[in-house]
Protein backbone atom coordinates (compact mmCIF):
# COMPACT_ATOMS: atom_id res chain seq x y z
CA UNK A 1 0.00 0.00 0.00
CA UNK A 2 2.65 1.85 0.69
CA UNK A 3 4.32 1.51 -2.63
CA UNK A 4 1.66 2.34 -4.71
CA UNK A 5 0.76 5.21 -2.93
CA UNK A 6 4.82 6.23 -3.31
CA UNK A 7 4.80 5.92 -7.04
CA UNK A 8 1.55 7.90 -7.67
CA UNK A 9 3.60 10.68 -5.52
CA UNK A 10 6.49 10.36 -8.29
CA UNK A 11 3.63 10.29 -11.25
CA UNK A 12 1.68 13.40 -9.98
CA UNK A 13 5.28 14.94 -9.68
CA UNK A 14 6.88 13.56 -13.13
CA UNK A 15 3.06 14.96 -14.57
CA UNK A 16 3.92 18.33 -12.94
CA UNK A 17 7.00 18.47 -13.86
CA UNK A 18 6.05 18.03 -17.75
CA UNK A 19 3.47 20.58 -17.72
CA UNK A 20 5.64 22.75 -16.50
CA UNK A 21 8.10 22.02 -19.11
CA UNK A 22 5.06 22.48 -21.56
CA UNK A 23 4.62 25.65 -20.44
CA UNK A 24 7.79 27.09 -20.44
CA UNK A 25 8.44 25.53 -23.89
CA UNK A 26 5.07 27.40 -25.10
CA UNK A 27 6.44 30.66 -23.58
CA UNK A 28 9.77 30.62 -24.68
CA UNK A 29 7.92 30.12 -28.51
CA UNK A 30 5.54 33.02 -27.36
CA UNK A 31 8.35 35.45 -25.96
CA UNK A 32 10.15 36.14 -29.63
CA UNK A 33 6.87 36.90 -31.08
CA UNK A 34 6.36 39.77 -28.43
CA UNK A 35 9.62 41.19 -28.88
CA UNK A 36 9.01 41.30 -32.37
CA UNK A 37 6.08 43.62 -32.14
CA UNK A 38 7.64 45.39 -29.35
CA UNK A 39 10.15 46.22 -32.03
CA UNK A 40 7.36 47.74 -34.52
CA UNK A 41 5.84 49.82 -31.93
CA UNK A 42 8.99 51.23 -30.99
CA UNK A 43 9.94 51.99 -34.74
CA UNK A 44 6.21 53.55 -35.32
CA UNK A 45 7.01 55.88 -32.59
CA UNK A 46 10.45 56.70 -33.58
CA UNK A 47 8.68 57.31 -37.60
CA UNK A 48 5.90 59.42 -36.15
CA UNK A 49 8.07 61.77 -33.94
CA UNK A 50 10.11 62.31 -37.19
CA UNK A 51 7.31 62.97 -38.90
CA UNK A 52 5.84 65.51 -36.19
CA UNK A 53 9.00 67.36 -36.11
CA UNK A 54 9.34 68.25 -39.84
CA UNK A 55 5.65 69.75 -39.69
CA UNK A 56 6.61 71.43 -36.43
CA UNK A 57 9.38 73.26 -38.46
CA UNK A 58 6.59 73.64 -41.52
CA UNK A 59 4.59 75.08 -39.81
CA UNK A 60 7.16 77.54 -38.00
CA UNK A 61 8.46 78.39 -41.27
CA UNK A 62 4.62 79.27 -42.28
CA UNK A 63 4.05 81.58 -39.43
CA UNK A 64 7.60 83.70 -39.90
CA UNK A 65 6.05 84.16 -43.79
CA UNK A 66 2.90 85.47 -42.43
CA UNK A 67 4.53 87.86 -39.58
CA UNK A 68 6.60 89.08 -42.51
CA UNK A 69 3.52 89.67 -44.60
CA UNK A 70 1.75 91.19 -42.06
CA UNK A 71 4.73 93.46 -41.08
CA UNK A 72 5.26 94.85 -44.52
CA UNK A 73 1.51 95.28 -45.01
CA UNK A 74 1.13 97.21 -41.74
CA UNK A 75 4.28 99.12 -42.74
CA UNK A 76 2.80 100.11 -46.35
CA UNK A 77 1.16 103.30 -46.73
CA UNK A 78 -2.54 103.18 -48.27
CA UNK A 79 -3.58 105.86 -50.32
CA UNK A 80 -7.26 105.45 -52.54
CA UNK A 81 -9.32 108.47 -53.78
CA UNK A 82 -12.65 109.32 -55.62
CA UNK A 83 -14.68 112.22 -56.36
CA UNK A 84 -17.17 113.22 -58.00
CA UNK A 85 -17.28 116.70 -59.86
CA UNK A 86 -20.43 118.53 -59.13
CA UNK A 87 -24.29 118.27 -58.84
CA UNK A 88 -25.40 121.84 -60.20
CA UNK A 89 -25.67 120.84 -63.57
CA UNK A 90 -23.03 122.40 -66.11
CA UNK A 91 -19.43 123.24 -65.67
CA UNK A 92 -17.95 125.69 -67.89
CA UNK A 93 -16.96 126.71 -70.61
CA UNK A 94 -14.73 129.29 -69.68
CA UNK A 95 -12.25 131.73 -71.12
CA UNK A 96 -9.35 130.02 -69.88
CA UNK A 97 -8.25 126.41 -68.65
CA UNK A 98 -9.75 125.79 -65.63
CA UNK A 99 -8.60 123.63 -62.90
CA UNK A 100 -11.22 121.00 -62.11
CA UNK A 101 -12.68 120.92 -58.55
CA UNK A 102 -14.16 117.73 -57.78
CA UNK A 103 -15.87 118.53 -54.43
CA UNK A 104 -18.20 115.25 -54.09
CA UNK A 105 -15.70 112.82 -52.31
CA UNK A 106 -16.99 109.30 -52.54
CA UNK A 107 -13.15 108.22 -50.74
CA UNK A 108 -10.44 109.49 -49.33
CA UNK A 109 -8.52 107.23 -47.87
CA UNK A 110 -5.00 108.84 -46.46
CA UNK A 111 -6.06 111.96 -47.20
CA UNK A 112 -4.00 112.89 -50.16
CA UNK A 113 -6.70 114.28 -52.10
CA UNK A 114 -7.46 118.15 -51.41
CA UNK A 115 -11.35 118.48 -52.64
CA UNK A 116 -10.98 122.31 -51.67
CA UNK A 117 -8.20 122.45 -54.49
CA UNK A 118 -8.74 119.38 -56.26
CA UNK A 119 -5.67 118.77 -55.93
CA UNK A 120 -3.73 115.39 -55.33
CA UNK A 121 -0.51 115.28 -53.60
CA UNK A 122 1.43 112.03 -53.29
CA UNK A 123 2.29 111.20 -49.83
CA UNK A 124 5.10 108.76 -50.54
CA UNK A 125 7.38 107.96 -53.57
CA UNK A 126 5.76 105.11 -55.53
CA UNK A 127 3.45 104.10 -58.77
CA UNK A 128 0.10 105.38 -58.76
CA UNK A 129 -3.21 105.29 -61.01
CA UNK A 130 -4.88 107.91 -61.49
CA UNK A 131 -8.38 107.92 -63.96
CA UNK A 132 -11.32 109.91 -64.88
CA UNK A 133 -14.97 110.34 -66.66
CA UNK A 134 -16.29 113.19 -67.92
CA UNK A 135 -19.71 113.89 -69.43
CA UNK A 136 -21.55 116.57 -71.48
CA UNK A 137 -25.17 116.82 -72.41
CA UNK A 138 -25.03 120.06 -74.24
CA UNK A 139 -25.38 120.14 -78.34
CA UNK A 140 -22.74 121.06 -80.31
CA UNK A 141 -20.55 121.45 -77.47
CA UNK A 142 -16.76 120.65 -77.21
CA UNK A 143 -16.17 118.78 -74.15
CA UNK A 144 -12.45 117.57 -73.26
CA UNK A 145 -10.19 117.07 -70.09
CA UNK A 146 -6.32 117.63 -69.28
CA UNK A 147 -4.44 116.06 -66.86
CA UNK A 148 -1.15 117.84 -65.43
CA UNK A 149 1.68 115.88 -63.42
CA UNK A 150 3.09 119.02 -61.34
CA UNK A 151 3.30 121.50 -64.48
CA UNK A 152 3.43 119.09 -67.46
CA UNK A 153 0.21 117.42 -68.83
CA UNK A 154 0.45 114.10 -69.03
CA UNK A 155 -3.05 113.56 -71.06
CA UNK A 156 -5.31 115.71 -73.37
CA UNK A 157 -8.55 114.19 -74.70
CA UNK A 158 -11.59 116.03 -76.45
CA UNK A 159 -14.66 114.90 -77.77
CA UNK A 160 -17.68 117.41 -79.49
CA UNK A 161 -21.01 116.33 -78.72
CA UNK A 162 -22.35 116.29 -82.27
CA UNK A 163 -25.49 114.32 -81.61
CA UNK A 164 -26.96 115.60 -78.22
CA UNK A 165 -27.62 113.73 -75.35
CA UNK A 166 -25.37 112.34 -72.66
CA UNK A 167 -21.66 111.85 -74.10
CA UNK A 168 -18.72 110.56 -72.31
CA UNK A 169 -14.93 110.22 -72.41
CA UNK A 170 -12.58 108.45 -69.81
CA UNK A 171 -9.02 107.58 -69.66
CA UNK A 172 -6.43 106.47 -67.51
CA UNK A 173 -2.81 106.94 -66.85
CA UNK A 174 -0.30 105.02 -64.38
CA UNK A 175 2.18 107.38 -63.35
CA UNK A 176 5.63 107.44 -61.07
CA UNK A 177 5.51 110.05 -58.05
CA UNK A 178 7.82 111.86 -55.94
CA UNK A 179 6.83 112.27 -52.36
CA UNK A 180 4.95 115.85 -53.09
CA UNK A 181 4.22 115.87 -56.67
CA UNK A 182 0.74 117.07 -57.83
CA UNK A 183 -1.92 115.46 -60.20
CA UNK A 184 -5.08 117.50 -61.00
CA UNK A 185 -7.07 117.77 -64.04
CA UNK A 186 -8.38 120.84 -65.91
CA UNK A 187 -10.77 121.57 -68.07
CA UNK A 188 -9.67 123.51 -71.24
CA UNK A 189 -10.67 127.05 -72.43
CA UNK A 190 -14.24 127.33 -74.24
CA UNK A 191 -15.02 123.68 -73.30
CA UNK A 192 -17.80 121.98 -71.28
CA UNK A 193 -19.04 119.35 -68.89
CA UNK A 194 -22.56 118.34 -67.15
CA UNK A 195 -22.83 116.70 -63.94
CA UNK A 196 -25.70 115.85 -60.82
CA UNK A 197 -25.49 113.99 -58.17
CA UNK A 198 -25.12 110.69 -60.13
CA UNK A 199 -21.29 111.51 -60.73
CA UNK A 200 -20.88 111.32 -64.47
CA UNK A 201 -17.60 112.85 -63.95
CA UNK A 202 -15.57 111.26 -61.51
CA UNK A 203 -11.96 111.81 -60.92
CA UNK A 204 -9.90 109.16 -59.19
CA UNK A 205 -6.59 107.54 -58.31
CA UNK A 206 -4.30 105.26 -56.09
CA UNK A 207 -0.67 103.61 -54.93
CA UNK A 208 -0.11 100.66 -56.58
CA UNK A 209 3.09 100.51 -54.84
CA UNK A 210 5.78 102.13 -52.97
CA UNK A 211 9.42 102.87 -54.66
Amino acid sequence: MCRFRMRGAVALLLFSLFGAWAEATETAHKTPDIWSKLEELRDMVVEQRQELSVTKTELQLQKSKVEELEKEKAGRPTVAFSAGLTDSGNVGPFSTATTLIFSRVITNIGKAYNPITGIFTASVKGVYFFRFTAMSSRHPQLMGIEMFHNNQRVLYNVERNTVGGWQYISNALTLELEKGDVVYLRLPGDQGLHDSHDNHNTFSGFLLFPV
